[in-house]
Formats: structure tokens, sequence, C-alpha cells
């Protein structure tokens, strides 16, 4: 077995700037701290309770359906083991602050079945169902495994993002609460190092070109 190195790491992200979608709704008065000369809010990304982030929608496809945006300001953050790549072989467990998927879901009103699989489409293109799988959609995690697992974070995608250095500690990056390889499903590999092409980075919308999209149940052509 692969050594998986533990270890416990929060992360504190501070962001500038505020997403022109968020709106009062979704992010309540006690989120969305006043600066002293009445200026718009300061974001605090995810470091208080709830979600407050610059760029905080995602979007979602079912068969190949419509795009369905969902904002994620102002629902729970929670604290969530994820995992780090050391080396090749090696990953460390950490420690983040997340928005669970469960939580964006239901505020999408978004249900199917649960073994109906889901990849993702980053804005950077990575899609891992058409290149890795081979359009192989029972080797992608499951819906009920991808809503009571998965969540989003705050972090930087690096130089490979297109957007590169704009989106440092500001994208949405997905990860998933395991803390040890026997957490993992057999289906999806049984390691914490065979989730690594499903922790899809840089899944936000900046506009209508360039996004993330979540495929439920996609259609391979």
């Amino acid at each position: 077995m692969k050594t998986i190195a533990i270890a416990a790491l929060m992360t504190t992200l501070a962001l500038g700037g505020c997403g022109s979608d968020s709106s009062p709704e979704q992010v309540p008065d006690a989120s969305s701290p006043e600066s002293p000369d009445g200026a718009p809010p300061i974001p605090t990304g995810m470091t208080t309770d709830i979600a407050f982030c610059e760029f905080d929608v995602v979007t979602f496809t079912i068969a190949g359906g419509a795009p369905q945006e969902v904002h994620i300001n102002g629902l729970a953050v929670a604290d969530l083991p994820g995992a780090d790549k050391v080396t090749a072989d090696t990953w460390q467990v950490v420690a983040r602050r997340g928005v669970r998927f469960s939580e964006i879901l239901a505020r999408g009103a978004v249900v199917v079945a649960d073994d109906v699989p889901v990849n993702c489409v980053a804005r950077d293109g990575f899609d891992p169902l058409r290149t890795k799988l081979a359009g192989n959609t029972t080797k992608l995690p499951t819906f009920a495994f991808f809503r009571d697992h998965g969540y989003v974070y705050l972090g930087s995608p690096g130089d490979k993002d297109p957007l590169y250095p704009t989106m440092e500690g500001k994208s949405l990056i997905v990860d998933y609460d395991m803390a040890s390889d026997a957490d993992v499903p057999a289906y999806l590999g049984g390691k914490i190092s065979s989730l690594g092409m499903f922790r899809w980075k840089m899944v936000e919308k900046i506009n209508d070109q360039t996004r993330g999209v979540f495929e439920i149940n996609p259609i391979v052509q």
C-alpha cells in the first residue's frame, strides 16, 4: 500500500472584492461585514461559519440538459479532512474548510438516483471521463458518493490555470472527506490517491464562457 502521511493543516484564505451575482438572500447580513466607510461588504471566503466567496457559482447539467447555477454563498462551512499530493506515491491527509455538496445540491434542488454517475469538466477543460476513463461512466463517482462525501474549498489552481495568477486563493476546488485508503470505495480504486482525477480545480463560474460544469448522468458522444 502506498504510504499516506497523516498531518493536520488548517488553511486560512482572505479574499478581496465581491462577486456581482451575490444577493442579500444568499449572503445573510451576519456574513457580510461592512467596511468602516460604508463600502460594500468584504468577502470572508470560508473563514467564517458560512461561505462568502468572490466567485460563488457552481453549474450543473443533468443528462446533457440546460445548465443550472447554484450559489454557495450563505451555505454552512464545515471542518473537513482532505488530501494533498506530496509525491507520485504519497498523499498527505489535511484539514480544510469547505462547503459540502449535500448543501449545494439541496439548495439547487438537484435530486437523482444514488447510482447515477457524476463527472466535471473544469474551466481549464480537464475532463477525466473523456480522457483518462475513455468514456467509461462506471468508473466515475456515483451521485450518492459525490453528495455525501464531496465538498468545495477555496484554493490556488497554480500556473496551469488559464487565468493565473488572478484566481490564486479564489478558485473553488473539489475534495472528499476521506481520511484513509479504507474510506475509499473499491470501484473508485480503494485508495486516497485514486481520487486524484476527481479532485477538480477551477469549478467556479467566471462568466458564461468561462466556468466549470458538473455533469450529472453525463452524455458521452
